[in-house]
C-alpha cells in the first residue's frame, strides 16, 4: 500500500423515483450521517511536521494508524517511544469527534513478512491474536486493520508465502474476530476488524474473498498503484475507468477493481473506496503522446501538497485531463506526472456512492495536509446522505443508488425516514418524472394548490386513470399510501407502458388474502408474479399496512427493472 509497492441515465432515473418529499435538503452533516471514512496515518508523518493534532478528525470514522509490524509471531510496534507518542495524541483526537474509532494497522509493504509465519498454525493464530488484543488495551484503540501484502505472492524482498496462505489467512481474521469480540463483551464495547486488499484478480486468488468479507468489518480497497515505476512506461496511478487507447498490456482502473470484489461475491456495503492523495512522476519521457505510455528513465511517488507546490503552478508544465481515465496529468521537462485532484477525487467518491459501497478512505493523510482531495471526496460522498439509513438494511442499496446520482428528498437536513409513510401526492410526483413530465394544465382538485410541487403531476395522474380523486373533488395529498393501493398504482402505469406480461401469482397462500380489496386483488397478483412485492418477514401480504418510504424504494428500483425489460 505505500511507499513503493509492486503488486501488481438509470441512476438518475432511480433518484427521481425516490424524489418523494417536496423541496430538496442539504447534505446531512458528520461522518456518521454517510458511511464510512476511513484515513491512514503514518508513523513517520509526525516527524514531517504533520503531528496528529492536525489531522481532521470530525471528518473520518476511522482512523488507521500505519504501521504496526508482527515480531516473533506477535503483533508489537515498530518504534515504541515514536508509536507511543503518537497513538497517544491520536487518542486525544476524541475529544473532538466522539465517534472516532482508532485502529492499528499491521504490515503494509515494508512489514508484511511475518503474516505467513502467523498464520501457519492454530497456535501461532491464537498467540498473534491474542497479541494484537493486548496491544489495542495498552493504547485504548478501537481495532485491527490487516494488510499483508501479499498472501500467496508478491509483495516485498523476504515476505515469507506458502499456497496455504490463502486458507490461513481466512483462519487468521477468524481467530482475530473471535478474540475482539471476547474482549468487547468484557468491555462491553465492539472492535473493529478490517482489512486492506488490493483490486487486481491474482490478490483475489489468493484469497478467499466472500469468507474474508463474511469476518470483517470492512475492506478498505487500495484503488491505486494500478500503474507506476515497476512498469516499463509511463502510465496513470489510479484510472477512474480504463482507457481505450492504453498499451495492449495489463489494463487495469478503478471501475475495474471494484467490480472483480463484487462479482465475487462481496457485498458493496462491506467496500471501502481507497483513493491516493499522491501521484508518479515519470522523468526522462518522450513529448511523444505528451509522455503518456512512453518508456522513461525512472520515477518516484510525489504527494498532493507537492504536486500542487511544484508542479501545477510552474509554466513549463501542460495541464491535462484523459476523457476516458478521468484523471489529469501533467507533462513538461522531459517528465509525465500523474495525479489525483479535486474533480477526479470526486468522480471516484461518485463511483463509489453510485455503486453503493460501504465508504471512502485515503491513504496517506500527510500527503494533503491543506484537505484539498479530502474535502472533495467529502463533499460528494457525504451529500444527501441519512443518518437514520443503516448500512446494513435491506433498503439500504437502493436509497444509496438513488443518492448516488444527485437527487433526493429527505424529511430533514439529515433524515430520510425510511419508515415514514408515502403520501399520494408524493407517488403522483414520482409517476410524472416517470413519464417525462409532460405539460398539463393546473388542477382541478380543491385540495391541491396550483403553488404545490405535485399539482401537475396529480392532474397528470388523474387523467391517465393512475390514481383518480375522490367524489367530493379531493384529492387528499397527503393521504397515506398502503402496499396495495401501491401496488394497484404501479400496476396502471405499467399497462399505461405495455409493461404487464400478464403473469399472475396466487394469493391463497397468505393467512390474510382476504384482507385485499377487491380493486387490488389483481394488481396484487402481478407484483407478487413479477416479484415487485413479496409478503412481509411473517409470510403475510400486510396489504392494509402503510407503504414505507424505505420500502417504497426497493419496490420502485424493482418496478423500473420490469419496465426496463418491456
Amino acid at each position: 500500500m505505500r511507499k513503493l509497492r509492486r503488486f501488481y441515465p438509470l441512476a438518475l432515473l432511480l433518484v427521481l423515483l425516490l424524489s418523494i418529499a417536496g423541496p430538496h435538503w442539504a447534505s446531512a452533516t458528520g461522518a456518521e450521517s454517510a458511511g464510512k471514512a476511513v484515513g491512514y496515518y503514518a508513523s513517520w508523518a509526525a516527524s514531517q511536521g504533520y503531528t496528529p493534532d492536525k489531522l481532521p478528525a470530525e471528518q473520518f470514522t476511522q482512523i488507521n494508524y500505519a504501521f504496526a509490524k508482527i515480531e516473533s509471531g506477535r503483533a508489537a510496534l515498530g518504534d515504541p517511544a515514536r508509536d507511543g507518542k503518537n497513538l497517544q495524541e491520536l487518542v486525544a483526537l476524541r475529544r473532538r469527534n466522539p465517534n472516532l474509532k482508532l485502529v492499528l494497522s499491521l504490515g503494509g509493504w515494508d512489514d508484511s513478512a511475518g503474516f505467513s509465519d502467523a498464520a501457519a498454525s492454530a497456535e501461532s493464530r491464537k498467540l498473534f491474536a491474542r497479541s494484537c488484543v493486548d496491544l489495542l488495551l495498552a493504547h485504548d484503540l478501537d481495532g485491527v486493520d490487516l494488510d499483508w501484502e501479499y498472501p500467496v505472492s508478491g509483495g516485498a524482498p523476504g515476505v515469507v508465502h506458502r499456497p496455504q496462505d490463502k486458507e490461513n489467512f481466512t483462519l487468521l481474521l477468524r481467530e482475530l474476530r473471535q478474540a475482539l469480540d471476547r474482549q468487547g463483551r468484557r468491555d462491553g464495547k465492539q472492535y473493529i476488524l478490517s482489512i486492506a486488499g488490493a483490486v487486481n484478480g491474482g490478490y483475489l486468488n489468493s484469497i478467499e474473498p466472500q469468507a474474508v468479507a463474511e469476518t470483517v468489518d470492512h475492506i478498505f480497497l487500495m484503488a491505486y498503484d494500478l500503474h507506476g515505476p515497476w512498469d516499463a512506461s509511463a502510465d496513470f496511478n489510479a484510472p477512474l475507468y480504463a482507457p481505450s487507447d492504453g498499451p495492449p498490456r495489463y489494463r487495469a482502473s478503478v471501475d475495474d477493481g471494484i467490480s472483480a470484489w463484487l462479482g465475487r461475491g462481496v457485498p458493496a456495503e462491506k467496500l471501502v473506496l481507497g483513493m491516493p492523495l499522491y501521484g508518479y512522476i515519470y522523468q526522462g519521457v518522450s513529448s511523444r503522446n505528451s509522455g503518456l505510455y512512453q518508456p522513461y528513465e525512472n520515477a518516484k511517488s510525489v504527494s498532493w501538497d507537492k504536486v500542487k507546490s511544484m508542479y501545477l503552478n510552474r509554466p513549463a508544465y501542460r495541464q491535462l485531463r484523459h476523457q476516458e481515465a478521468e484523471v489529469p496529468y501533467l507533462y513538461g521537462n522531459r517528465s509525465f506526472l500523474s495525479y489525483d485532484d479535486p474533480t477526479s477525487i470526486a468522480a471516484k467518491a461518485e463511483l463509489a456512492r453510485r455503486r453503493g459501497l460501504g465508504g471512502v478512505g485515503f491513504w496517506e493523510l500527510s500527503q494533503d495536509q491543506s484537505g484539498d482531495l479530502i474535502q472533495s471526496a467529502w463533499a460528494v460522498w457525504s451529500q444527501r446522505r441519512f443518518q437514520d439509513v443503516p448500512q446494513d438494511a435491506w433498503y439500504t442499496g437502493a436509497v444509496e443508488r438513488v443518492c448516488a446520482a444527485g437527487l433526493m428528498n429527505g424529511t430533514s437536513p439529515t433524515t430520510f425516514s425510511p419508515g415514514g409513510t408515502v403520501t399520494r401526492g408524493q407517488i403522483a410526483a414520482i409517476l410524472y418524472r416517470l413519464a417525462g413530465e409532460p405539460v398539463v394544465r393546473a388542477s382541478s382538485f380543491s385540495d391541491v394548490p396550483a403553488s404545490a410541487y405535485y399539482s401537475e403531476a396529480v392532474t397528470w395522474a388523474a387523467r391517465r386513470g393512475i390514481a383518480e380523486g375522490f367524489y367530493d373533488g379531493t384529492f387528499r395529498p397527503d393521504l397515506p399510501v398502503s402496499r396495495q393501493q401501491l401496488s394497484a398504482i404501479l400496476w396502471r402505469y405499467a399497462k399505461l407502458e405495455n409493461a404487464d406480461s400478464g403473469a399472475r401469482a396466487s394469493l391463497l397462500g397468505f393467512p390474510d388474502s382476504g384482507e385485499v380489496s377487491g380493486y387490488a386483488e389483481e394488481a396484487m397478483r402481478w407484483v407478487l408474479a413479477e416479484g415487485i412485492l413479496r409478503g412481509t418477514k411473517d409470510e403475510t401480504l400486510h396489504p392494509q399496512g402503510r407503504a414505507a418510504r424505505g420500502q417504497t424504494a426497493v419496490l420502485l428500483e424493482r418496478f423500473q427493472e420490469l419496465l426496463e425489460q418491456k
